[in-house]
């Protein structure tokens, strides 16, 4: 219950920081759901009026009647043309809130874990009805009136009617186990459901097309998508079904009950102790019980989907912000010493094997190191980890001395630069697809071209339609598509837009660019790497290929999550370990 009420307040404080007076003036739509009790009270008048010939009543009636569609008619159209325009805004609002959330996490741990991938996905599922739940609540509130005032009136009429609320009552249990059918199956089906979203966005996505059609994959994944969907629907058709069986039972209940209330006021008729106006306004007010305690409550169970949505939005508020974001210390304005791991360990949430184990070297200020070794060795979490995309599960790392931790992660990324194997693909202006790599100098047009050059790669540009301005993506109008290494190489230019950064990643930068090419490059980028020493400045370069790494400084091994070696280029074929041995066998493949 607590957690309904936060979830209630997050929907009523939105709408209020969103628009106040839009929210003040939706009061106006819950008035007009007055319009049951009254219309019933001004048949009452009516009727009354006709068996005893008095004007004066049925003037009255008619008076009330029309007042009563007036009162609807602007409650309803004031307040649907406010709710819809504060609704809109309300749910952009959330999906503003969500996009913010999920992009500000300081690390990628929410990409990786399924347990938080299956959270995620409900929360998407369910961002239509979080949009919606202002609506939603709106309805609810409009309910709760019409119910409420058509229960007041009836036992006005005589109190002995309100009789008839239990037989509608067994409609809150029902509601109840319904709602903990349906969060159930949520629950269980959320992994099925996302591996058919996954399945689903494969036979649209552009990269996949190709692939599914050579190997004739179009109609296994179909079958799959179809089998997993199936699996995800059936759990919440149960629900539909389980669900259905008990409203039949509640409606039989219910019409026992109104039988019982009409049969009731016709005997009091017939003993002269109800008019003909009472009878009337019970059997018009009788219909409306049904609604007024079961619209409530079907309205509250609805709700109860809106607030489900609230919490998991509440869940990722909470969840980014119990999320670390490190100390307080600004980065330091040049390395002096250099990065050391001391006995550093990692391994990934949820899983029990050590992606690191134990590892401890020293990177000497102003020097270039190459991260060298099989896949799945380490070299790609040890940048994560340099990256603050995680934090040591064991052991720290040292930056000039200092505690990596307690240098703030938004303080230390803005001094780092990175190009990775697996890069954004920005489809905004060529300029602007290179600019983002240092947002103040988004649109400057020789920074970026100055950038480009020096990562081997302003050909890009001369090959565009337009030039630095051309729209990349064929997806948009006008737009141009670019080959996976024309993408590479505009990463490789977006990762030195950043004029001083302490630390420079270049992880598999190249992976999608010949061998010749890519030596040639990292020839470029050590030489680049080397005019920043007198910063201090780290660069750090991963690569299967070691004939493109034989000029950095260092050379560090990994090895089944450790260092295995680490020196210079020719000490390590010198020492004819695990470097020379992998060396040599990749030279002899080459040759």
């Amino acid at each position: 219950m607590g957690e309904h009420w936060r979830s209630l307040r997050l929907l009523l404080r939105t709408a209020w920081r969103t628009d106040r007076w839009r929210s003040l003036a939706l009061l106006l739509e819950p008035a007009g759901f007055l319009r049951f009790a009254l219309f019933a009270w001004c048949l009452k008048l009516m009727a009354d009026g006709a068996v005893r010939h008095d004007a004066r009543m049925l003037a009255a009636g008619a008076a009330g009647i029309t007042a009563t569609r007036v009162l609807w008619f602007v409650g309803l159209w004031t307040g649907s043309w406010i709710r819809i325009g504060l609704t809109e805004r309300v749910g952009f609002a959330f999906d503003r809130e969500i996009a913010r959330l999920t992009s500000e996490l300081p690390g990628v741990e929410h990409h990786e874990r399924p347990d938080i991938q299956d959270r995620l996905e409900m929360l998407r599922q369910k961002q239509g009805v979080l949009g919606n739940s202002l609506n939603t609540l709106i309805n609810t509130a409009n309910a709760v009136v019409a119910g409420v005032g058509t229960l007041v009136a009836l036992a006005f009429a005589s109190p002995w009617l309100l009789l008839l609320v239990p037989f509608a009552l067994p409609v809150i249990p029902i509601s109840t186990v319904q709602q903990r059918w349906y969060r159930d199956a949520e629950d269980r089906f959320a992994e099925p459901t996302r591996r058919a979203r996954h399945l689903r966005a494969l036979t649209v996505d552009r990269n996949a097309g190709m692939e599914l059609r050579v190997f004739g994959l179009e109609a296994e994944i179909l079958s799959r998508f179809r089998r997993t969907w199936r699996e995800s629907w059936r759990g919440t058709h149960a629900a539909d079904r389980r669900a259905a069986l008990l409203n039949s039972a509640g409606e039989l209940v219910f019409m026992a009950g109104y039988l019982g209330a009409v049969l009731l006021m016709l005997w009091r008729a017939g003993q002269g102790r109800a008019t003909l106006g009472e009878v009337v306004m019970v059997v018009y007010l009788a219909q409306q019980v049904r609604g007024a305690v079961m619209d409530p409550i079907w309205k509250v169970a609805r709700l109860g989907e809106a607030l489900r949505a609230a919490s998991r939005l509440l869940w990722l508020q909470d969840y980014a912000g119990g999320v670390g974001r490190g100390g307080d210390r600004p980065a330091p304005a040049r390395l002096a010493e250099g990065i050391v791991f001391e006995n550093v360990s990692f391994r990934y949430p949820g899983t029990g094997r050590w992606a690191l184990r134990d590892v401890s070297f020293r990177i000497p200020a102003g020097s270039v190191v190459a991260l060298v070794g099989e896949n799945g060795a380490g070299k790609t979490t040890l940048v994560k980890l340099l990256c603050r995309m995680y934090e040591p599960t064991e052991g720290r790392i040292l930056v000039d001395g200092v505690d990596l931790a307690g240098i703030g992660v938004d303080a230390w990324r803005e001094r780092l630069s990175a190009a990775f194997q697996d890069f954004a693909r920005f489809e905004l202006t060529a300029q602007r697809t290179v600019g983002v790599g240092h947002l103040p100098r988004l649109d400057d047009r020789a920074a970026a071209r100055e950038a480009l050059e020096r990562a081997g790669a302003a050909d890009v540009l001369t090959r565009l339609p337009d030039g630095a301005e051309s729209q990349l993506g064929g997806r948009w109008e006008g737009g141009v598509d670019l080959s996976t290494g024309q993408w590479q190489k505009l990463a490789l230019g977006r990762a030195l837009m950043r004029q001083d950064p302490l630390v420079v990643f270049l992880d598999e930068p190249t992976a999608s660019l010949d061998a010749m090419t890519e030596h040639a490059l990292f020839e470029r980028y050590t030489n680049e790497a080397r005019s920043g020493a007198s910063r201090g400045a780290v660069t750090l370069l991963v690569s299967h290929r070691f004939s493109t790494v034989r000029g950095a400084d260092l050379i560090l091994v990994i090895d089944g999550g450790g260092v295995a070696e680490l020196g210079p280029h020719h000490e390590l074929l010198l020492r004819g370990g695990l470097y020379a041995e992998l060396y040599q066998l990749q030279a002899r493949s080459y040759a």
